[in-house]
């Protein structure tokens, strides 16, 4: 029993020490002790780079308050780091070009490195754990893998175009994180978020190589000038968190990721940036599990100018993200005129509590875009973007946009003030495909702004619509093109030119305990149910 105490003793006192040896090698790393004056006129680029060659793995890159002048790009390529902005610290980059202010892991040209792609073998199911690749991936325990695929709809092509390529704005595909590996079989740590077919849509995976993690960033402010293209970028940083960060000023993308997992951003404040061709004021691009909690963009660049600022602000933008969780986002695009909300193959994702507001052009408030199905939306605001009136212009308060966006739904919802229809699932895609279903509707309150097109206008097939509070005006208040529809317990007020519910065929279209205060309807009575979700497409 001595004995053993005794080996139990030298354990503890070996772990103490190690924990103070490793504690005692971490450091603060003052950028004013390398030089930073922080006054604002004074060039700062060199002496903070001093600080951060200096950086190793458990170091703290402390910006005293004050605003810091530097004139390139900053550029942090260690893993196990904070940059601590004391709340009161700006980094203001008078520089100008395709640079960004501040840069954690790749910078935006090179983005994320991956290794060779290999071949999947055999279709992945969606939310299966595992994928197998015709070769080895070189990957083990722990490592993070790009898995993606392109699909049947190309956005620029004309049917029937080419079936391998992908969306203009993205390919599917997420990152995943290896949870173990038997030969070239690979277990991941989540599931799959969409069914990989390599005999189709050329599904294959690539290894993330030397990705930075445990990277903190908080409690700073990063500026730029209208001359800088780029704010903030994480490009292959995983398992890290940016928190109290505000990004302002820039031609293009104010926030920037690519390549992320278990990334995490709070209380982020997005300000003057943002355009049409160099990036949306928050650019999220592929993606697994990240987590988005209070994020404000305001303010966007109006679209007037050359160059990017010819070109109308875009406000947030999800592409390939999956598995994502957003709450309490707000896009307030009064005075831009790009698309402020985006979703391109972002697939298992919820959205908790999003407001989209005042687009002033002729845009959608919510577009869902390219294979972004199985989101969820819950208690969001979608009012006044667009203006005008006629679905082909635009201007739907949410807009799910025919090109195989599936089981999406929308619980309790405010949608009005938009400039024509709210709720639309469009069949007049680029490529006329209206392969959109699924789509669920339950409560929430949707209001017309004209007797034009109707408040809710789906073209998409086995849609739910529920509980909801539909009010006029409208050309009608529930338009269903397509079959199988499940309409129970709405109620609907004021008038509608055509009628409060009309569907294309009542033999399939059926719902009950409708309440329509002397509107008319054609839907089938009888009971249904909303179609149960399924893997793949």
């Amino acid at each position: 029993m001595i004995a053993e105490n005794s080996k139990k003793s030298c354990l503890v006192t070996f772990f103490v020490l190690f924990l103070g040896l490793s504690m005692s090698q971490a450091a603060i790393r003052d950028v004013s002790a390398y030089g930073a004056v922080g006054n604002g006129t004074t060039d700062d680029t060199t002496a903070i780079n001093r600080a951060i060659a200096a950086l190793a793995p458990g170091d703290t890159l402390l910006f005293p308050c004050g605003t810091y002048l530097t004139t390139s790009q900053l550029l942090i390529s260690v893993s196990s780091v904070t940059i601590d902005g004391s709340g009161c610290a700006t980094i203001h980059d008078a520089g100008s070009g395709t640079s960004a202010v501040l840069v954690i892991g790749a910078n935006e040209t090179t983005m994320p490195s991956y290794g060779p792609a290999v071949a999947l073998s055999a279709t992945a199911n969606e939310l299966a754990t595992s994928f197998t690749t015709v070769s080895s991936l070189g990957v083990g325990p722990g490592d993070y893998v790009y898995i993606h695929q392109g699909g049947l709809d190309y956005s620029t092509d004309t049917p029937p175009g080419h079936p391998t390529n992908c969306d203009a704005s993205a390919c599917r595909g997420e990152i995943l994180k290896v949870q173990s590996v038997d030969e070239n079989r690979i277990e991941v740590t989540t599931a799959l978020h969409d069914t990989y077919d390599p005999s189709v849509n050329a599904a294959a995976a690539e290894k993330m190589l030397n990705p930075l993690t445990g990277i903190t960033v908080k409690n700073i402010i990063l500026e730029g000038n209208q001359d800088l293209l780029l704010g903030f970028e994480m490009n292959g940083v995983v398992e890290s968190q940016v928190q109290g960060v505000t990004v302002r000023n820039v031609q293009g993308a104010a926030v920037y990721s690519s390549g992320s997992f278990n990334l995490s951003y709070s209380n982020i404040s997005v300000a003057q940036a943002g355009s049409a061709s160099c990036g949306d004021a928050v650019n999220l691009y592929v993606a697994g599990n990240l987590r988005v909690y209070g994020m404000s963009i305001s303010q966007e660049n109006p679209g007037m100018g050359t160059g990017c600022l010819a070109n109308g602000a875009f406000g947030l933008g999800a592409y390939a993200v999956a598995n994502g969780r957003f709450s309490h986002v707000t896009v307030d695009a009064m005075g831009a005129y790009g698309r402020p909300f985006k979703t391109t193959a972002a697939r298992w994702n919820t959205f908790n509590s999003l407001t989209v507001k005042n687009s002033a052009s002729a845009n959608n408030g919510v577009t869902l875009n390219y294979y972004s199905s199985h989101n969820t939306f819950n208690n969001c605001v979608v009012t006044n973007n667009g203006a005008g009136t006629g679905t082909g212009t635009g201007n739907a308060g949410i807009n799910s946009f025919g090109n195989f966006n599936q089981y999406n739904t929308f619980n309790n919802c405010w949608v009005a003030g938009n400039g024509n229809t709210q709720f639309y699932v469009s069949s007049d895609d680029a490529l006329g495909l209206g392969q959109d279903s699924h789509v669920t509707i339950h409560g929430g309150t949707l209001t017309g702004t004209n007797d034009v097109e109707p408040v809710i206008l789906i073209a998409g097939s086995n849609a739910s619509v529920a509980g909801a509070n539909i009010d006029g005006p409208g050309e009608a208040g529930l338009w269903i093109l397509s079959p199988n529809a499940c309409v129970n317990n709405n109620i609907l007020t004021g008038t509608f030119n055509s009628g409060g519910i009309v569907v294309s065929d009542p033999t399939t279209n059926l719902g009950m305990g409708n309440i329509l205060n002397g509107n008319s309807s054609n839907l089938g009575v009888g009971e249904c149910s909303p179609p149960r979700p399924c893997s793949g497409n």
